[in-house]
């Protein structure tokens, strides 16, 4: 099958997360085209390169079209709301199938999901919030790439990484936990854009798997924590809110909200996290760890999505969806 995936560049886990389809996908002896608007990242094109992703760097639907008359894709993946008007023009004008992955809560505008074939949700939460569509709406929660996070044996350090984008919006909460991991000793790595003195600045990093191979604590969301819990550390769920550690008993409960702390929708409490964090018990953490690594091979194979997204081809009705081309 031949698949346009198409996406506006985000300096974000949404991008990792296309990326690692087009490569299941191109695995799995699909042929992949991937248009990418604004990508301003030379490293983030070198890994699309070095990922052999056949690709263009435009979402400008007329250089599409000359393009893909040619290529004739059999449907078009779309990721962004900012892509999604030109997929749906392609769509129409190639007489081929779009669907859409929806990757937030507040996306918009909702109305042009209705003109597509088939919508992709990520989390049970997301799946209850977009129940009033009416077109076929599919649940596939994010994949991670299990191989190449597979823990060696990690031996015990108080090593945090802290793996996110801060916004404002969540400034307040890194800040406390910040001065509160350094006031009980642990050494604090940073690797998106959270700055902050004590803590050890990495900046934005594209390849965190050596990074995730040293801690044994990963604070995050979404994306941050699936890639951690792979990695054989114990997970922190940090955003806007705090949902604190992932362990067997709330692990099903922050998975429907894509372990995005919205479960509580509580703030960061110092002495709530102080009974885990200020005295960490090293086989309580590696116990985590070990949990972390068999739940994501349960639960968060970039292969099972990929299989998952290519029967949403099929029923969206792309045709040769069981040959290659």
């Amino acid at each position: 099958m031949r698949i346009l995936v198409m996406t506006r560049f985000y300096r974000n886990g949404q991008t990792t997360h296309v990326l690692d389809l087009c490569v299941e996908l191109l695995q799995l002896g699909h042929r992949v085209l991937l248009a990418i608007a604004d990508l301003n990242d030379v490293v983030y094109l070198q890994w699309i390169k070095l990922e052999g992703i056949p690709h263009l760097l435009t979402a400008n639907p007329d250089r599409l079209y000359r393009r893909l008359s040619k290529w004739q894709p059999d449907i078009i993946h779309n990721h962004s709301a900012h892509t999604l008007p030109t997929a749906i023009q392609l769509g129409r004008q190639l007489h081929i199938p779009t669907v859409s992955t929806v990757h937030y809560l507040d996306f918009a505008p909702r109305e042009l999901l209705e003109e597509q074939q088939a919508v992709i949700v990520i989390s049970r939460e997301m799946q209850a919030r977009f129940a009033d569509l009416r077109v076929p709406t599919f649940l596939v929660e994010n994949g991670v790439r299990l191989g190449r996070l597979k823990p060696s044996s990690k031996r015990w350090r108080q090593l945090a990484l802290i793996l996110a984008q801060v916004t404002p919006d969540k400034r307040d909460n890194f800040l406390q936990l910040s001065q509160s991991l350094l006031n009980w000793g642990w050494d604090v790595l940073s690797a998106g854009n959270w700055q902050y003195p004590g803590v050890k600045y990495l900046g934005w990093t594209h390849e965190v798997t050596p990074l995730l191979k040293q801690a044994n604590l990963v604070v995050g969301t979404g994306r941050a924590i699936r890639e951690g819990m792979a990695a054989g550390c114990a997970a922190f769920v940090l955003g806007a809110y705090c949902d604190g550690l992932v362990v067997p008993e709330n692990v099903w409960a922050l998975q429907e909200t894509n372990f995005s702390g919205r479960t509580s929708k509580k703030p960061f409490s110092p002495s709530i996290a102080e009974r885990t964090l200020a005295q960490p018990e090293p086989e309580l953490f590696q116990a985590l760890g070990r949990f972390g690594r068999r739940y994501a091979l349960q639960h968060f194979s970039s292969r099972k999505m990929a299989l998952a997204v290519q029967e949403i081809y099929r029923f969206a009705g792309a045709p040769r969806a069981n040959l290659k081309r």
